[in-house]
C-alpha cells in the first residue's frame, strides 16, 4: 500500500516558501476515541511528540511522576512522559493503521506547534521525499 501526498507550502515573508510535509491523520485513544489531526513528518526527530491536550482528549494511559527530558531543534529542552497511540492513515479507499511509542509534551504553557511523527512512526514505513515534485509517498 502506497499514500501519496503533497507538500504544504508555508510562505515566511520576503518571498521566502518552505514545503511541509504534513499529513491528516486520525489518532485512536481509549474507548473508540477519535481525532483527526494534522501532523509534520520529520526525520530529525526521535519521537512522536503529541502535545498533552491531545493525549488527554484521547484518553492515553500515562504517568506524570515518570517524567523524561527531550530537546528540540531548536536546543530547548521540554519535559515528557512516555505513552503509545494507535495511528490511521487514509487516502481514498487507502487506508493504514499502527500503533507507536509517544512522547507527551506535559508544559502545556509551551505547546509546540505541530504534532511530531518522527523515528517511532518512521520504523512503520518506507518515506520518499520527492521536494523537487513537491510530493512525498509513505509505504508500509
Amino acid at each position: 500500500m502506497n499514500l501519496t501526498y503533497r507538500c504544504k507550502h508555508l510562505e515566511l515573508g520576503n518571498g521566502l516558501t518552505i514545503k511541509e510535509p504534513l499529513i491528516p491523520v486520525t489518532l485512536k485513544g481509549s474507548n473508540g476515541i477519535r481525532l483527526n489531526v494534522t501532523a509534520v513528518l520529520d526525520s530529525g526527530s526521535d519521537f512522536v511528540l503529541l502535545p498533552l491536550e491531545i493525549a488527554d482528549a484521547l484518553e492515553l494511559k500515562y504517568n506524570v511522576n515518570d517524567k523524561d527530558t527531550a530537546k528540540l531543534y531548536t536546543g530547548t529542552t521540554i519535559t515528557t512522559t512516555q505513552s503509545s497511540v494507535r495511528i490511521q492513515l487514509s487516502k481514498g479507499h487507502e487506508n493504514m493503521e499502527i500503533e507507536c511509542d509517544c512522547a507527551i509534551f506535559l508544559e502545556k504553557e509551551k505547546q509546540h506547534e505541530h504534532i511530531i511523527f518522527g523515528s517511532s512512526f518512521f520504523d512503520h514505513f518506507r518515506i520518499h521525499f520527492d521536494y523537487p515534485h513537491n510530493r512525498f509517498s509513505i509505504k508500509q
